[in-house]
């Protein structure tokens, strides 16, 4: 439950913030445990849709499993939306990669905390 609370809450802090930029937007409850797959959070401004899968927690790496990113891709290009993984990093904010910034490994999609610091988009350079 921890682990949900902390991802809501992130949620939940993300939508307000775009939402300050302009933004139409709106968080999907429960898109993690629904049998149909649909992401985090959709923002939409000025003709551009975006996805979101977001993520909050501590630790060197991120790793989503396979099937899971491959439904949240597969929604994205159905919807028409630009699909980024957002990674809420403690004391750090908000990093944004697309899922070829990821490594696949035989069972998820994989990035260290080291590479999403290096490469990583701010919600300032995305969310325009």
């Amino acid at each position: 439950m921890a682990f949900y609370n902390k991802g809501a809450n992130a949620e939940r802090e993300l939508i307000k913030v775009l939402d300050g930029r302009g933004f139409a937007v709106l968080r999907v409850a429960g898109s993690g445990v629904n049998p149909i797959p649909s992401p985090d959070v959709v923002a939409l401004k000025g003709g551009k849709i975006f996805a979101v899968e977001c993520k909050a927690r501590k630790g060197d790496y991120l790793a989503i499993p396979i099937k899971n990113m491959v439904d949240e891709i597969n929604w994205s290009r159905v919807a028409g939306a630009e699909f980024f993984v957002g990674w809420k990093v403690p004391h750090k904010g908000w990093f944004f990669l697309k899922p070829e910034q990821f490594r696949i490994t035989d069972k998820n999609y994989m990035v260290s905390l080291e590479e999403v610091l290096r490469v990583g988009k701010k919600l300032e350079e995305i969310f325009v």
